[in-house]
């Protein structure tokens, strides 16, 4: 009886699957490398099986017998990531937790969620719209993205500015180790027992451990939204005035940023005469709404040229998700731009000093290899910000493009580092940046990082490519790392 025969038998029927056409549907997530690899009819790794549990005893079995045999386990949500964070290696087993789609129940009382990972994020709100909820976290790829995503990619939504991010959400959460042993992280608001078990998930992408089930806080739904939307001539003068607006507590739960580039694509539609936007979104509900707003408008038309009004917002979100469809149609088989164009999004963060120097620097290295690079302030702080660039390569061909792309990558993040920031805000590393991340952490941070891998999975069974397991980053575990 073969190794995978064995877990079949383990499972209940149809939980194993060796279907060609799922194996290659399973094998990458949304990374653009993948995506053009695949396209262009490269030989990409194959696993050995897709494996869909539908409970966290089922995750812990197939790890339990991973560890066993020794096999390399992919976890999976659903394969939005564009860092890479999820490809497949020959004869890996690929756990995809799309099955694990269970979602309550509500505690109304303490305001929660009981959620399994495999949840999508539309999937989610849907259910929490009923008694009048949300968890307020708006990736822009929340219809295709799921809790397990977003707690393994340390995600932040579209609303973080005024609801949190993905660690402010989570309150309590149950994961598998790598050899099938079950950690519950009770749901509590805040505990001093010790270092945060659930800080030292998020953001691990497989590598540690498969989470499997989450409470998330959730608030009261927002009624409607209301928008301010101010034209600045430079940048410079927008990220000023969307610092003082975010220091300001007016309320305002998205904060926006664009530079002429990104405003023209987001806002050419409504006939935008050029120049840098600015955008507040206020929920509504919440008392002083109308004196908050007039609060912010006061610190905004400081440095603004212009007052652009109420249908910047609308417009933006009508439409703040259209971008995961483009994308699909450049990258995927339509190949809406044609051959040789690669299209990717590099988010980046660094205090608000470090701004301006982070915002020339990358924007000139991605410019140096691309043909349009824009940029957005999205995720914002007192201290500091994200900056989202979105850039588009174009070469001779898909090998001259992956060159190209490359070589933006590697400039910008040099710039990145120069300049003070981290290389991400909220996509996480995967394989696309961790040949950058021991250079970010340090001798001795990665050695810690990769300390914690060996002592939780010695085997290297989880996600065996994934962001502790490269060679830079093993190679700091040194007696004086």
């Amino acid at each position: 009886m073969s190794p995978l025969d064995i877990l079949a038998g383990r499972l209940p029927g149809g939980t194993v699957s060796t279907d060609a056409e799922t194996l290659r549907d399973r094998a990458v997530d949304s990374w653009p490398l993948a995506l053009l690899r695949r396209v262009r009819g490269d030989e990409l790794p194959a696993p050995a099986a897709v494996v869909f549990p539908a409970s966290t005893g089922e995750v812990a079995t197939v790890l339990a017998w991973a560890s066993e045999t020794a096999t390399a386990v992919i976890p999976r949500g659903g394969g939005s990531g564009v860092c890479g964070g999820a490809q497949a290696d020959s004869g890996s087993v690929v756990l995809d937790l799309s099955r694990m789609d269970r979602i309550g129940p509500v505690d109304l009382v303490s305001q929660t969620v009981d959620v399994q990972a495999g949840v999508r994020g539309d999937q989610l709100e849907e259910a929490l719209a009923g008694p009048g909820l949300t968890a307020g976290h708006y990736p822009q790829s929340i219809g295709i993205s799921t809790v397990g995503g977003w707690i393994a990619a340390s995600s932040a939504g579209q609303a973080s500015t005024g609801f949190g991010a993905i660690e402010d959400v989570l309150l309590g959460l149950t994961a598998v180790l790598p050899h099938g042993e079950i950690l519950r992280c009770r749901p509590v608001p805040r505990s001093a027992a010790g270092p945060d078990l659930r800080r030292l998930l998020i953001g691990s992408e497989g590598t540690l451990a498969v989470v499997t089930e989450a409470t998330l806080a959730c608030r009261a739904r927002p009624a409607a939204w209301q928008w301010l939307a101010f034209g600045f001539p430079g940048f410079e003068a927008l990220a000023g005035a969307l610092r003082e607006a975010r220091r300001a507590e007016t309320g305002a739960a998205v904060i926006r940023g664009y530079d002429e580039t990104d405003a023209q694509l987001g806002f050419g539609a409504l006939g935008h005469p050029g120049g840098c936007v600015g955008l507040l979104g206020f929920p509504v509900g919440p008392p002083g709404l109308e004196a908050r707003q007039q609060a912010a408008a006061e610190v905004m038309r400081r440095g603004a040229a212009a007052e652009l009004g109420a249908r910047y917002g609308e417009h933006w979100w009508a439409h703040r998700n259209d971008a995961v469809h483009t994308y699909a149609q450049i990258m995927g088989p339509e190949r809406a731009f044609g051959s040789g164009v690669i299209v990717d999004t590099m988010e980046v963060a660094g205090l608000w000093s470090a701004v301006p120097r982070l915002y020339d620097g990358i924007r000139g290295a991605l410019a140096a290899h691309a043909q349009a690079v824009g940029c957005h302030l999205s995720h914002l702080y007192p201290s500091g910000s994200s900056l989202y660039f979105t850039f588009l390569v174009s070469g001779a061909d898909d090998h001259d493009a992956e060159v190209r792309y490359r070589a933006a990558w590697a400039e910008a993040a040099r710039s990145c580092a120069a300049a003070g920031g981290t290389i991400t805000h909220h996509h996480g590393v995967g394989r696309l940046k961790a040949g950058f991340l021991t250079g970010e952490l340090g001798a001795t941070g990665a050695g810690v990082l990769a300390g914690i891998k060996a002592a939780l999975d010695p085997a290297g069974i989880l996600n065996p490519a994934g962001l502790l397991n490269q060679a830079e980053l093993l190679d700091q575990r040194s007696p004086r790392s």
